[in-house]
């Protein structure tokens, strides 16, 4: 039908005239949804791509750990661990033994990182605690 009295085409604007001042909530809820959907297949993809480098790696011959870095943090850690322990029994065995201190604040990061004790595993959890997940 045509709107031959043209009280279509007023309704029509004084609708859209409200929609700018009331706006649609499902159009905000479906908004917010996207956008929820597309951080979750992004952390989806980001984790599938770090599965895959993980089995590209345990495929490779020779030492892992990241190439060595990891034995190194592993190798500091240790000493200072047992560096005690060595001055200790150096000075019962009656030859006394002092060795320097040994910054491992660097390393003890790389080392936690490395193991994965920086609790980013744990970010795609925690988003989906706050922001809800469906």
């Amino acid at each position: 039908m045509a709107d031959i009295t043209g009280i279509g085409t007023a309704v029509t604007g004084i609708k859209d005239i409200l929609g700018m001042f009331f706006p649609d909530k499902t159009e905000e809820e479906k908004a917010k949804l996207a956008a929820a959907l597309s951080l979750q297949q992004d952390q989806n993809k980001l984790v599938e791509l770090q599965a895959q480098a993980n089995a590209n790696e345990a495929n490779q011959p020779g030492t892992h750990f990241r190439d060595g870095a990891g034995w190194v943090c592993v190798i500091g850690l240790a000493v200072n661990v047992l560096k005690p322990l060595i001055e200790w029994a150096s000075t019962i065995a009656g030859h006394p033994l002092v060795l320097p201190p040994i910054d491992t604040r660097a390393t003890d990061t790389m080392l936690y990182g490395l193991l994965g004790l920086g609790t980013m595993h744990a970010a795609p959890a925690a988003l989906n605690a706050v922001f809800g997940s469906k």
